[in-house]
């Protein structure tokens, strides 16, 4: 298989597929970066062209975001070189990239929750009307760009306001505003419903078409062979192969990315089933979501399924007591319990994995250690609550082995790790309180292929202890794979329930859009 593409194959590519005048925008030359004894970055080189997405996947660690981090200006590289149409530039700070027409949608984002949208999109290049900013024309460009989206946002909206997913939005809108030539999006979709995802792509083929470059970095293969032409590979801070999508097939991506191959995506065990664990009855928070009712037994994942905004992250919450219900009941064990806040819930033998790991499910700036021995009932307290070091130290080393986490040590800080090594250290926190009923929300959310196998063993791992899992995703292939039974939310109410035999996406699909509704 060739693992490298020449140039006149790509600009060939680009003009079949409506580029014109195909031209070198970006070139990365020869760029290294370590970080301490860590080689990140081993003599890296790309390049973009006008009209082009170029597709740049790889395993967490593998070193894209921080060489995008190098291109925006983030992080200054040890050596290499960066030309932007055949010039060479020096990238010393964000503001040097963005005069060199790049801009980045990063995959955390990066908004302000207490100033409005249109604030956001328009931060550092504010409108001045007398010598005072213009809230006004900012709020009336903001609509038109919304609207060239298709989405239905108020610019004066505060951001603090929204939904994750609109919040990504935001982020996307703000980066078209800059009308830059070179646009990276780091997993750009991954909190966006269907609709919003194929506006995306109908933006990002416009935009091509007006000859920008766009460097697209996601982990779900199904959209990179929808959108690049190209495909480039980088394994262990190197490059090891570029292709283009129809030439290969993708169970070769996946072994240039993981340097072997895996047989089963989805390991999913089944287990025998035991008791009723948990059930909801008549389940409403008044809001988003409606009348829920459904039960998970021992050694059972019930998977929910649904668009983003059908209700399933509110619905997590409140099972976890983060959020309050109207009404219904809850009931462990055959028992009714009340769930009111965390304590009740943790007390009760429930954990939460919440779908934003960095804002609710770490303190990025605290060690492994401490963030995996957080939980006021994990068995890392003395008497009166003084913690023993010794015992949290092992809890974290245990976490790192049972989990799988690359970590150089338990003192290393949370946010100098891979986002597939945080999510694992969000689930070492969480089941560090041996939780009979586990919750988990978007658990593989921006996490590599081989780091996605490492949750699904975590999960059989469950299951062999006889604990109950309740799987929500937006990720319906990953429901298919490893759910036992599957709800389907629409619009905040749970429409449809199926064992999984013989399910078909396209069948989740239909009641998670409403088909069933509409004839």
């Amino acid at each position: 298989m060739k693992t490298r593409v020449t140039v006149n194959e790509v600009k060939q590519k680009i003009e079949k597929t409506g580029g014109d005048k195909v031209e070198v925008l970006l070139k990365a030359n020869h760029i290294f970066k370590s970080f301490m004894s860590n080689t990140v970055l081993n003599d890296i080189s790309i390049e973009l062209h006008s009209g082009e997405c170029l597709a740049l996947i790889g395993e967490n660690g593998a070193g894209k975001s921080t060489l995008m981090k190098i291109l925006t200006g983030i992080y200054k590289m040890d050596r290499g070189e960066i030309e932007i149409r055949g010039k060479q530039v020096q990238i010393q700070g964000p503001i040097d990239a963005q005069r060199a027409g790049i801009a980045i949608i990063h995959q955390e984002l990066n908004l302000i929750p207490n100033l409005s949208v249109a604030q956001n999109i328009f931060l550092g290049k504010e409108s001045v009307k007398r010598g005072h900013v213009d809230d006004r024309a900012m709020a009336e460009k903001t609509a038109e760009l919304l609207d060239r989206m298709g989405i239905a946002l108020e610019p004066k909206c505060l951001i603090g306001t929204l939904s994750v997913a609109e919040q990504q939005i935001v982020e996307i809108v703000k980066v078209l505003s800059q009308n830059a030539d070179i646009i990276i999006m780091d997993e750009p979709t991954a909190a966006l419903s269907v609709e919003e995802t194929g506006r995306l792509f109908e933006i990002m083929e416009e935009l091509r078409r007006a000859g920008k470059g766009i460097i697209y970095i996601s982990h779900r293969l199904e959209e990179i062979y929808r959108v690049a032409q190209r495909i480039c590979v980088l394994r262990d801070g190197k490059v090891v192969a570029e292709c283009l999508p129809e030439d290969t097939p993708t169970s070769t991506v996946v072994e240039y990315m993981v340097g072997q191959t895996i047989q089963n995506y989805y390991p999913k065990q089944f287990h025998k089933k035991g008791e009723t664990k948990f059930q909801v009855s008549g389940l409403s928070d008044g809001r988003h979501f409606f009348d829920i009712s459904f039960s998970v037994r021992e050694g059972e994942v019930y998977g929910i399924a649904g668009l983003v905004g059908a209700g399933q992250a509110p619905l997590a919450r409140c099972l976890y007591g983060l959020k309050k219900v109207q009404k219904g009941t809850f009931q462990i064990d055959g028992q009714e319990v009340r769930i009111t806040e965390p304590g009740t819930s943790i007390r009760q033998g429930i954990g939460l994995v919440t779908e934003n790991r960095k804002e609710e499910g770490l303190i990025l700036p605290m060690k492994i250690k401490e963030n995996i021995g957080l939980s006021p009932w994990a068995p890392v307290c003395k008497m009166w609550g003084i913690i023993s070091r010794k015992k949290e130290e092992k809890i974290a080393r245990d976490g790192i082995d049972t989990y799988r986490i690359k970590a150089e040590s338990v003192f290393q800080e949370v946010m100098l790790l891979s986002g597939g090594n945080q999510q694992k250290v969000v689930l070492a926190k969480v089941l560090s309180t041996s939780p009979e009923v586990v919750i988990l929300c978007e658990p593989t959310r921006g996490v590599d292929v081989n780091g996605k196998v490492d949750i699904y063993h975590i999960i059989n791992q469950l299951l062999e202890r006889k604990k109950a899992v309740i799987l929500i995703s937006s990720e319906i292939p990953e429901i298919i794979g490893m759910s036992d039974r599957i709800g389907i939310m629409y619009k905040g109410r749970m429409i449809k329930e199926m064992t999984n035999e013989n399910v078909k996406q396209e069948d989740i699909m239909f009641y998670a859009a409403g088909g069933y509704a509409h004839g």
